[in-house]
């Protein structure tokens, strides 16, 4: 069941990130190369993998991090 959660963590993370790298890679890259499409276009390319990474590795971190901080929470003090 954890290994499930974590699965969709990193497939949520992957999402968001893609989306993410996308949109500023095409603002970042498409201010830098002046030709109408091809910077934005290839701007979104690069950042949607490099986002798509990032994403996939943080959202996993994210999660196991909330995990171990609800955990904390729950378990009584000494």
């Amino acid at each position: 069941m954890a290994d499930d959660f974590e699965q969709q963590a990193v497939k949520a993370g992957a999402t968001a990130g893609t989306l993410a790298g996308a949109v500023s890679g095409a603002r970042l890259v498409g201010g830098a190369i002046p030709i109408p499409f091809v910077g934005p276009v290839l701007g979104a390319v690069v950042g949607g993998v490099v986002g798509s990474e990032l994403g996939r590795r943080l959202g996993k971190a994210v999660v196991n991090g909330g995990t171990a901080f609800v955990r904390t929470l729950a378990t009584p003090a000494d």
